[in-house]
């Protein structure tokens, strides 16, 4: 098996094993509209790894950077940046998160888990194509 190869298939796994355990968990809470969308981010995590590893050369920077496939020093310097944009944004969307849950008994954990979740990830999204759009 060669280092790419099993790259590969540590990261599928890793996928594989945290939506195991969201799936368990969020099954056991009774929360299926988070079960669902856990399940749809993971698949498509799942289909980008798989993509951009069997032909990394032909992804472009933002797709190395998604799927966590730094080919040189300008893609780590890259992924540093977009993430210290996260960083930010998970700062403040805690502020916030804590202020609207001292304030208010209207939102429930789970929801302000999943609202936390997707806006964390469209984030890192949204850092990637910045970052690389930036650098051109």
């Amino acid at each position: 098996m060669s280092r790419t190869d099993r790259a590969l298939a540590l990261n599928i796994g890793v996928v594989v094993a945290t939506v195991v355990a969201a799936a368990a968990l969020i099954w056991v809470t009774g929360n299926v509209v988070f079960l669902i969308v856990i399940l749809a981010v993971a698949g498509s995590a799942t289909w980008n790894i798989i993509r951009i590893f069997r032909r990394p050369d032909e992804a472009s920077d933002v797709d190395r950077l998604n799927s966590m496939k730094y080919l040189d020093e300008r893609d780590r310097s890259l992924a540093l940046q977009a993430f210290g944009i996260v960083g930010i944004v998970a700062l403040v969307l805690t502020v916030v998160t804590v202020l609207v849950t001292l304030f208010t008994d209207a939102l429930g954990a789970e929801y302000i888990a999943l609202v936390q979740f997707v806006v964390l990830f469209g984030s890192w999204a949204a850092a990637n194509s910045y970052v690389t759009r930036k650098q051109q």
